[in-house]
């Protein structure tokens, strides 16, 4: 009996060493590059920080809202392979749709930075919908509210 449990064990030790790492949170995986600047119970608003030449490991993102505070270029490559170069521009921002996993390197010559703000229900799949806007009266303009003001952002790739 023992033997066939230790047998057991070694192979499902085997099987899981093949394995791809799973990725992980960005803090997690690069404590050096990513900072804290907010979190509650809705948010987490971090900032990352990539020298030239620094990468980061295997991370995810859940949806969120982007801001570059110094620009530069991020070379982005994806688990399944797929790699994008960002070009950021300082004051850049936008809406980042939740991330599979990915690596980021700064390829550029200057220290490049972005905050991010993620929506923590966003990484449980449950984000809250927006209450429907009542029609307009003749004469009168609806605001368009903070949802769909960023909605209009432009997206990206961190």
């Amino acid at each position: 009996m023992k033997i066939k449990f230790c047998c057991a064990l070694f192979l499902a030790a085997a099987f899981v060493r093949g394995l791809p790492a799973p990725a992980q949170d960005a803090l997690k995986v690069a404590p050096d590059h990513y900072k804290i600047l907010l979190e509650n119970e809705h948010v987490r608003v971090i900032e990352n920080t990539l020298a030239p030449g620094e990468k980061d490991a295997m991370h995810t993102h859940p949806s969120g809202w982007y801001y570059v505070t110094k620009p530069g270029t991020m070379k982005v490559v994806h688990a399944d392979g797929k790699m994008e170069t960002w070009e950021a521009k300082a004051g850049e921002a936008g809406w980042l749709k939740t991330e599979g996993p990915h690596t980021s390197e700064n390829i550029g010559k200057t220290t490049m930075s972005f905050v991010l703000v993620e929506v923590k229900s966003a990484a449980k799949n449950s984000i809250p919908k927006a209450p429907k806007a009542k029609p307009a009266k003749a004469g009168r303009q609806i605001n368009p509210g903070p949802a769909r003001v960023a909605a209009a952002g432009s997206g990206g790739t961190l």
